[in-house]
């Protein structure tokens, strides 16, 4: 599998979804686990941090074009391993792993790293043992001088990723000794690369919303995958704490869903407790007023109030799909939709104001039914996905708050919490 991204798709996925239940382990290994010696080498500041017990396990997640995968390793392929990605007007990573795991003689296997490092014009340093802290000696290595001088200050000044408010807490919904701990607030602006998903979303509004979703998130790698833990106070500000009150449901759309898709969000609604929910984080984000405006405009221009249309049609389902012929939005109502050839869509603009910006259109100009489905898009999208549709005929996907479907990868909170699965044979 490609792994050139995997570090920007861990952070931004699992920040689409709401805090799931702790690992069936996670109580027995929160009492017997300390924090990683290796975190005195993560600033306060970092956006995110990866701790691994194998060096050759964690460096896998690093963006393969990355100078650090330039060094030989093979000694300390075994080592338990710290890699922090900070910001110092970019994004700069920072590896520590312990001197002292090496597979040959640590003290020259750590100076002859140290060369290496010299000669990529890495900035490296060997960092003693400390009695005191308890801590091994550990080498760090970074591409940054200056970033090197923020380890050493935070490190001579016994402070670390451990101080920054709320990390204690994530690090203790980690569900074992290796995982991967990612900052909300401004961090997702600076992790994400600028095509991600460009085609999809506005960035803008997309870093946008998963800074606000929650203040940490919490990935530990289970199989082929990670299970994903959203970690947040009890506010509605955070969208996390929104999700969590959405109802499980069904989810249907895998029963049509045409081949070659290339993106699905895929939310079962369930009304009134969705709908409730929205208008508190509306209101949270002191964005209620607005979102009320919006509807109003929305009920003057087409004669028909869009929560009453969503009353109607009893909606329990909706989709945004990126298929071959375009994007379009799926409804299904609780009532199976008559099938009906398209037409002009007397609701535009409905589905976004009711559902958020996730779910809106460039081109909402027709709609049409299909299969129990109503479709909304460009006259050409909407033609295209009814005639690439599947005839139904697989089972709905019971028991799940929302699922991300992409080419190589699926995101999907269901009764047991969040997984992301790696699809590693595309």
């Amino acid at each position: 599998m490609d792994k050139k991204r995997v570090l920007t798709c861990l952070l931004v996925l699992p920040l689409l979804f709401s805090c799931g239940q702790p690992h069936r382990n996670a109580g027995a290994v929160r009492e017997e686990r300390r924090a990683p010696e290796l975190l005195a080498a993560v600033p306060s500041d970092a956006l995110a941090v990866i701790c691994y017990d194998h060096l050759s396990e964690g460096m896998r997640l690093l963006d393969s074009t990355s100078v650090l995968h330039k060094l030989d390793l093979k000694a300390f392929k075994n080592a338990k391993m710290a890699l922090s990605l900070c910001y110092n007007g970019s994004l700069v990573p920072v590896l520590a792993l312990d001197a002292g795991r090496a597979e040959a003689d640590s003290a020259s296997a750590a100076a002859a790293l140290l060369a290496q490092a010299a000669t990529l014009r890495l900035h490296a340093e060997y960092i003693r043992p400390d009695a005191e802290a308890r801590r091994r000696g550990f080498v760090v290595i970074t591409p940054s001088d200056a970033q090197l001088t923020a380890v050493r200050r935070h490190i001579s000044g016994y402070t670390s990723i451990l101080d920054a408010p709320g990390f204690r807490q994530a690090l203790s919904e980690a569900a074992s000794s290796e995982f991967v701990i990612i900052r909300g607030g401004g961090a997702p602006e600076r992790l994400a690369p600028k095509s991600w998903l460009k085609d999809i979303f506005p960035r803008r509004e997309l870093t946008s919303f998963l800074g606000s979703v929650a203040e940490w998130t919490v990935l530990t790698p289970d199989g082929d995958g990670f299970d994903v833990k959203p970690v947040c106070e009890k506010d509605d500000v955070f969208f996390a704490n929104i999700l969590a009150d959405f109802p499980a449901g069904e989810c249907r759309l895998g029963t049509i869903l045409p081949g070659g898709t290339r993106f699905v969000l895929d939310l079962p609604v369930t009304l009134p407790q969705t709908r409730k929910a929205l208008e508190r984080w509306q209101d949270a984000s002191v964005n209620l007023t607005r979102y009320n405006k919006q509807l109003d405009a929305l009920r003057d221009q087409t004669g028909k109030d869009p929560l009453k249309w969503e009353q109607e049609v009893d909606v329990r389902e909706i989709a945004l799909v990126h298929a071959e012929g375009g994007p379009v939005v799926l409804v299904r109502p609780a009532k199976a939709a008559t099938d009906r050839e398209p037409c002009e869509n007397p609701w535009r603009g409905f589905l976004p104001a009711l559902y958020g910006k996730a779910f809106s259109l460039a081109d909402d100009s027709c709609t049409a039914c299909a299969n129990g489905w109503q479709i909304y898009g460009s006259p050409d999208a909407v033609r295209a996905f009814i005639d690439a549709m599947c005839p139904p005929g697989n089972d709905p996907v019971k028991g799940f708050r929302l699922i991300v479907l992409q080419p190589d990868k699926t995101l999907a909170w269901g009764k047991k919490g969040i997984y992301l699965k790696w699809h590693i044979n595309q």
